[in-house]
């Protein structure tokens, strides 16, 4: 009996019904190839997605349906190389035919409903080890994408017979040219390629190769990168291309009919009309296009259309394709369901076969970062290839002026700036864009085209917003905008008060919010969340460029944070600050109080912040109290009572801290990189838990991070086992006029201690802090760097050593300071062990007990100190430096805290004789916290003019200019016959009332002056310059320090009555200076008393030390200090 043979098969690509039907040709979509079994079949139905088969020459439409060939023949059990299983019936009954047939055609339905599977990887790399080609697959890009999107990837090329005409008449032949071509071209390398995009589940291959062709042409032809908009032809193509396929001509008709708009006016959708539609009317247009080219399937026609810019070509999207992930692909693909963009070619690639260089639209998880090296000729790539033809506008411009990723601020002006190239043009239109490069807000219009225009920026908030500068007659003739994105902060003020109606947004007084965290929820900008008086309760967080301020009536006419204070209490830390607020957080006029710390694993597991919580923020923090916070409630681990500060650089201003508590740091701690800046901070009496070991830092804990103090104090804390006040660990520690007192702690560091880190000290007062049973009572560094400068180090006492400064194993400076009345065990002024340079100077330390100073180290230099009535002895261990002096330095009133140097003071311009450290008015620096160029210089500048003139008969006038100053009491004249002397009462030979501005005097003989003003309150200004009463001036010191001791001339030499006396010092010291006769008795001393290291004169006026003239004749001057004598021969002629 006769049967009806029907084979059912299957594969990882298609499903199929073989049956008897005799048809002359294919019909619908391509054929995946031949079949073999033991049976001969007439025809068979494939069902197939994304196949256009080239039967015999003519592209037939991919879609869904029934594939009718004749004379198929199953082969080797594969279809196309893909494994089926096959069934093979004898149906007898032709009625049982007839349903198979109508099962044949409703097959399509119920297989695009199932999509298609994942290729299977093994069998794919034995079918490329089997053919011997050389790249590798994966399932990295399958794994990543469904059946059904797998579906729609296959499918995006789609061309029809009208298509493929229109296609035809676009044929353009290049003409070769008779130098060869270049073996290797890579737009990519060249900057002509924008990013790899994904089209998702929509069949839309044609409309991303066709626009990323346009982006690729305007970067090289126009210098602008551009993200247009794939979705426009999509959505606005006349063709009915869309997401069940299309060709590149579609997209080319929007971009020569329309221009091409930007993926921010118009987002890829994935999806056809109506649920994109198209939007591209009144939208900027970035890309005009003039025509299109086709161009032939030839090597070295397509190698010559890439000179120019990428070209659009089909391909043959497979298993193999969609699973490769490297090297040179290789398929034996015959027809194109997938439409890409060729960026290059290089002759060398797949052995030395050539490949093409493939930038595809299935995003960078596809091939090689979304590309491929497809070799010439393989998967159908070079069939209907197209390249468009751009031509860019004739200006461009570029915007300038710090604009790009600028912060801007609602509501504040800035410059916007631009440049112009290429065509002049008078005016032009300036636009704004919210949501990216979508440029549909008119800043102005009709500008003149002078490069400039000052803005007032909108009040509205984006994180995105763009700028474009254009000709006033559109972008079609040039434009330019922003690359980086700018963000604007709006401002809208919030409201929150318990008589509000609790109305979102919270805009009016009236509809305030009653929790203040739902007002910060509700903020967009940087906004204000403004707060009446009360008491609020909860956690909030402030993470964007919000300000909230406290101490508004409840009408909100009116703010006094006193009178209508806002207290905020919470038992999980009451604010965190993150870092999204970034500078422009604010929290100002708020009381916290009774707040407890959140739970946080940072620093350290534990509860920490009980008020402030700030996390890589730099908010700012006014006029705030914390009272009674506390870390953790009871006492376990927990930093900071107050505020803890976890990187970032958040800056408190007029802050009060009272009664907070932590393990660490009472009221403030600081970890992670933070920089904490306090400016008028007043923290009083803020705790520990307790003393343990590993308890530090009763006020503040600053552990690898930097904390910068100006003004405020530091007292009362208690319990510290270190750092009673402030305890730094690899900390940088900045104090600058801050008072430090009453603290202190068991160990070290009863008020200020930073171990291997860095300490500076500005006019700073330290005092009454005390250590129980260590050192270091005032303040200290150990093993780091010290900057110590005009500060107070007062009634400290410490057990073991160091009571008022002490620095161990430091280098740095420790200048201008006094340290009086301090106690301790051992060195209880000051203490300096170096360990590198460390210098000492211009200090006080008087009235001490336990000894004045202790210094030592190898690169030590200590001198010009003054050391005096400190016991048991001034010094211990070491002995007095080079110009130190052990004399009551007469402060105007210490008692009362007026620490400038008084009437007859020898530490006035006392200190060491330093060009680059001098004092304010520019004379020598005075020894104290009041000398020094950081000095708050109280004293009355010094004295200017000084002269002697000779009025014969033994007399001379003393003369000077009269001080500016107002408050100008009298002058005090010094006269002493050595050049170098200390002023003292005993030489204090007249006293001017101002303003007077002479003095005439008998001198027993020849002498030196020195004058000094004396103001109302008692303070010495700095001296005159040194004149004699032969009208010479005394010692000058220049340059840097000679080498040897030597007296470098005499001149003139002979002389009469007058000459100079040239000579150098290696280093300070005592020296004399004194002319002898050839009987060797001395004539005259003109130097003796302290000198400074560096080159000096002296003159000698012809006079012995009786103020005689001396007899004409040979005379030798003889220069005397620690490195020997040196003496010169002088000759006075008459």
């Amino acid at each position: 009996m006769s049967c009806t043979i029907w084979t059912l098969w299957r594969s990882t690509e298609a499903w199929g019904l073989a049956f008897p039907l005799g048809l002359g040709q294919g019909l619908g979509t391509g054929s995946p190839g031949a079949q073999k079994s033991k049976t001969t079949i007439v025809c068979h139905i494939v069902i197939w997605k994304g196949m256009a088969y080239n039967y015999p020459s003519t592209n037939y439409p991919s879609t869904w349906g029934v594939f009718l060939r004749a004379s198929m023949k199953i082969q080797n059990g594969n279809l196309r190389g893909k494994p089926m299983r096959c069934l093979t019936v004898c149906i007898r009954r032709p009625q049982l035919s007839f349903l198979l047939l109508v099962l044949s055609l409703l097959l399509p339905q119920w297989a695009l409903a199932q999509g298609l599977p994942a290729p299977d990887i093994d069998q794919l790399r034995e079918e490329v080890a089997r053919n011997g080609w050389d790249y590798e697959v994966s399932d990295a890009f399958s794994k990543t994408i469904t059946p059904e999107q797998r579906l729609n990837l296959r499918g995006g090329f789609r061309m029809t017979e009208a298509d493929e005409r229109e296609m035809e008449a676009h044929l353009k032949i290049l003409p070769m040219t008779r130098d060869p071509l270049p073996s290797r071209l890579d737009w990519r390398e060249l900057g002509g390629v924008t990013s790899v995009k994904n089209q998702g589940s929509c069949g839309s291959c044609w409309a991303f190769a066709a626009t990323a062709e346009l982006e690729s042409h305007i970067k090289i032809y126009y210098g602008k990168a551009m993200d247009l908009s794939e979705q426009q032809s999509v959505s606005c193509n006349p063709y009915g291309s869309g997401c069940d396929g299309g060709w590149a001509s579609a997209a080319y008709y929007c971009f020569q009919n329309q221009g091409a708009v930007t993926e921010a006016c118009m987002p890829y959708l994935g999806a056809d009309p109506p649920e994109a539609p198209c939007l591209q009317s009144g939208l900027k247009k970035y890309g005009y296009i003039t025509d299109y080219n086709y161009i032939s399937n030839d090597v070295q026609q397509i190698k010559l259309a890439l000179q120019n810019g990428p070209v659009c070509t089909g391909i043959a999207g497979t298993d193999l394709f969609e699973s490769y992930s490297g090297g040179c692909f290789e398929e034996y693909g015959n027809w194109v369901n997938h439409l890409v963009l060729i960026v290059g070619y290089d002759d060398r690639a797949c052995n030395e076969d050539g490949a093409w260089i493939i930038k595809n639209s299935w995003g960078s998880d596809f091939g090689e970062g979304g590309y491929a090296y497809v070799k010439y000729g393989s998967a159908a790539t070079g069939n209907n290839v197209t390249q468009l033809q751009y031509v860019a506008p004739p200006t461009s411009f570029t915007i300038t002026g710090g604009i790009e990723g600028a912060e801007l601020l609602a509501n504040e002006e800035f410059n916007l700036q631009w440049l112009t190239s290429g065509q002049a043009v008078p005016t032009v239109d300036l636009w704004l864009g919210l949501d990216g490069h979508c440029h549909d807000i008119l800043i102005a219009e009709d500008v003149p085209n002078d490069g400039s225009y000052l803005w007032t920026v909108p009040n509205m908030s984006s994180d995105f917003a763009s700028l474009v500068v254009c000709p006033s007659t559109g972008t079609e003739e040039g434009y330019g905008m922003t690359s980086s994105r700018i963000r604007i902060l709006g401002h809208a003020i919030r409201y929150v008060s318990a008589a509000g109606s609790n109305t979102a947004p919270y805009t009016t007084p009236q509809t305030a919010a009653h929790d203040i965290q739902d007002a910060l929820l509700a903020c967009t900008g940087a906004d204000s969340v403004l707060v009446a008086g009360g008491q609020y309760r909860g956690n909030m967080v402030l993470s964007g460029p919000v300000a909230l301020l406290g101490g508004y009536s409840s009408d909100f006419s009116t703010r006094d944070v006193e009178t209508y204070e806002t207290r905020i209490q919470s038992f999980q830390t009451a604010v965190r600050i993150l870092s999204g607020s970034g500078q422009k957080g604010v929290v100002d006029g708020i009381t916290f109080q009774d707040c407890n710390g959140g739970l946080s694993g940072e620093p350290v597991g534990g509860q920490h912040g009980g008020a402030l919580y700030i996390s890589n923020a730099s908010p700012s923090i006014r006029n705030c109290r914390f009272i009674d916070n506390t870390a953790h409630p009871t006492g376990q681990v927990g930093y900071g009572g107050a505020v803890i500060a976890l990187g970032g650089a958040p800056t408190l201003r007029d802050c009060y801290f009272q009664g907070n508590t932590a393990q660490k740091g009472g009221a403030l701690a600081a970890f992670g990189g933070a920089q904490v800046t306090l400016e008028n901070c007043v923290f009083e009496g803020n705790q520990l838990t307790d003393g343990l070991m590993a308890n530090t830092g009763g006020t503040m804990h600053v552990e690898n991070s930097t904390l910068i103090m100006n003004g405020g104090a530091i007292s009362g804390s208690m319990l510290a086992n270190r750092g009673g006040g402030l305890f730094g660990q690899g900390a940088d520690v900045r104090l600058s006029h801050v008072t430090v007192s009453g603290n202190n702690s068991y160990s070290d560091g009863g008020g200020v201690l930073v171990s291997e880190g860095s300490l500076s000290l500005d006019g700073c007062l330290i005092s009454g802090n005390s250590v129980t049973s260590g050192s270091c009572a005032g303040a200290g560094c150990a093993n780091g760097a010290v900057t110590v400068r005009n500060s107070r180090f007062t009634g400290n006492t410490g057990a073991n050593m160091g009571g008022g400064f002490m620095g161990t194993g430091v280098s740095g400076v420790v200048e201008n300071n006094l340290c009086d009345g301090n106690q301790a065990g051992n060195a209880g002024g000051l203490v300096c062990l170096g360990e590198g340079a460390l210098v000492v100077r211009n200090n006080i330390v008087i009235g001490n007990e336990g000894y004045g100073i202790l210094a030592g180290g190898v690169e030590i230099s200590i001198a010009h100190n003054n050391v005096w009535n400190n016991t048991p002895a001034n010094y211990m261990g070491n002995s007095d430096g080079p110009g130190d002096l052990s004399l009551d330095p007469l402060f105007v009133d210490l008692a009362a805290g007026d620490l400038g140097l008084a009437q007859f003071s020898p530490c006035v311009d006392a200190g060491q004789q330093d060009a680059a450290y001098l004092d304010p008015d520019g004379s020598r620096a005075d020894m104290g916290p009041l000398g020094g160029p950081g000095a708050d210089f109280v004293a009355p500048a010094y004295v200017t003019g000084a002269a002697v003139t000779d009025l014969g008969g033994g007399q001379v006038r003393v003369s000077w200019d009269a001080s500016p100053e107002e408050n100008i009491s009298h002058y005090v004249v010094y006269r002493d016959s050595a050049a170098v002397f200390v002023p003292a009462p005993n030489l204090a030979v007249a006293m001017v009332d101002h303003p007077g501005t002479a003095f005439v005097d008998t001198p027993p003989h020849d002498c030196y002056y020195l004058v000094a003003a004396i103001d109302d309150a008692g303070h010495s200004g700095g001296y005159s310059q040194r004149v004699d009463s032969g009208g010479g001036g005394g010692t000058s010191s220049v340059g840097e320090a000679p080498r040897a001791l030597a007296i470098t001339g005499v001149v003139p030499n002979p002389f009469n009555p007058t000459t100079r006396v040239r000579f150098d010092l290696p280093r300070t010291g005592q020296v004399s200076l004194r002319v002898y006769d050839m009987r060797g008795h001395m004539v005259r001393e003109l130097v003796s008393g302290q000198l400074e290291a560096g080159s000096h004169d002296v003159v000698w006026n012809g006079r012995d030390k009786h103020g005689r003239d001396a007899a004409a004749g040979v005379y030798f001057a003889r220069l005397s200090s620690a490195d020997g004598d040196r003496t010169v021969k002088m000759v006075l002629a008459k």
